[in-house]
């Protein structure tokens, strides 16, 4: 049978998430096949959906970044929407939504100013009908100063990911570590839970880190020597190389830790430097959420907006929704699944919303999420922007 199917590109990236689980060592695809929506999804219909509120008076929470993609249900196109947790301004317990329809809506969607008819699911809840699976990649400061918490770090990731893995989460993880000057000396792309423990328990101390491992070790060694040089350590750089070089699964969600006690130094390279990640065109949302552990003192790190040598590398964490954690160097008592980042990933949402066809024009539509607690208290807005690309003649049976 002929169906016409239509491609769904985001706008600063053009490659989106394809459906369907996959295993840690598998590649992504780079189209999403998309056709003329009927409802009959069980979606609520934009009809149906109530103006976003204004919120004029600051933000007091995040919307991380959002991965996308599409699914066929009963026939129709629905757009997926995949987040990790969003927390309470005031409480910072992580906030349940509710959409369209529901009595006690805190998010709304809306796409060209348009008010967008659409279901949440939270992962929190009891009933699992969603696989909501998560890539995460732990950016290694592996330089002198960081030899104090190096075992500590590389043995609370190690707890950390086999209580992921018990949890029934669907993990996988990658690795990059880098070095006092500004080299990316060590790597594994995304893998499995034995495979990154295997890669934290090569060595000791900051040599943990220092290796490549996996069956691309050779590539990623190769790639890392290509990177413009840098004198100091640069955790935006060991960012741009993960996303660049790593094989990620199509629609996961994408999390990165960064963990270091130096600012982040990109001697003026502009695509190392934290005010690169603040773009959407250099990082848009499916790019992932980044979340920073700082074992330092934060006083010495200048607060600026310039590609400078002591940049605050929290700033990331800023930009991209994530969540920051200071701690001492010595990283005594740090339980990194007790970290926000833990609770992001068990509090995620999947949002569908369909009707989409009449936006097939191959030019950028904004999308707009909102969120407003009932007290008003917890507010944000996130803006993005995605392609809907030309038709495209496909047969199938």
């Amino acid at each position: 049978m002929k169906k016409i199917l239509k491609s769904i590109t985001l706008l600063t990236l053009g490659v989106l998430m394809s459906v369907g689980m996959q295993s840690c060592l598998d590649d992504g695809n780079e189209t999403i096949a998309l056709e003329k929506a009927r409802n009959h999804t069980g979606i609520p219909d934009d009809s149906e959906a109530g103006e976003s509120p204004v919120i004029t008076d600051g933000s007091t929470t995040t919307i991380p970044n959002v991965s996308y993609s599409t699914e066929i249900v009963n026939g129709d196109v629905v757009v997926r929407l995949d987040m990790t947790g969003v927390r309470d301004a005031e409480t910072l317990e992580w906030l349940r939504l509710f959409g369209t329809r529901q009595q006690h809506q805190n998010i709304w969607v809306e796409v060209d100013g348009k008010p967008k008819g659409f279901t949440v699911y939270n992962n929190a809840d009891d009933e699992k009908e969603d696989a909501i699976s998560t890539d995460i990649v732990f950016l290694v400061d592996n330089s002198g100063s960081m030899s104090e918490e190096a075992n500590a770090i590389a043995r609370d990731i190690v707890d950390w990911v086999q209580k992921l893995v018990a949890s029934n989460l669907d993990v996988c993880f990658g690795c990059v570590g880098y070095d006092v000057y500004g080299n990316i000396n060590g790597a594994i792309d995304i893998t499995d839970s034995e495979s990154i423990i295997d890669f934290f328990d090569y060595s000791s101390g900051t040599d943990r880190t220092v290796h490549f491992e996996g069956p691309n070790a050779s590539t990623l060694r190769s790639a890392a020597s290509t990177y413009t040089r840098i004198s100091d350590e640069c955790g935006g750089k060991a960012l741009r190389f993960a996303d660049d070089q790593f094989h990620f699964r199509t629609r996961a969600n994408r999390v990165y830790v960064n963990f270091t006690d130096e600012p982040n130094q990109p001697n003026y390279v502009e695509g190392y430097s934290t005010e690169y990640f603040k773009d959407q065109a250099n990082w848009p949302s499916t790019k992932g959420t980044v979340h920073t552990v700082f074992s330092s003192d934060t006083t010495w790190v200048v607060n600026n907006e310039v590609m400078s040598y002591r940049e605050r590398p929290w700033r990331i964490s800023w930009y991209t929704g994530g969540t920051t954690f200071f701690t001492s160097s010595s990283f005594t008592g740090v339980d990194l699944e007790s970290l926000p980042v833990t609770g992001a990933m068990q509090n995620s949402y999947v949002i569908r919303f369909t009707n989409v066809d009449d936006l097939m024009d191959g030019q950028p539509h904004e999308v707009k999420i909102t969120v407003l607690s009932e007290d008003g208290k917890t507010r944000a807005v996130r803006i993005f922007y995605i392609v809907f690309g030309e038709p495209e003649d496909t047969d199938s049976e």
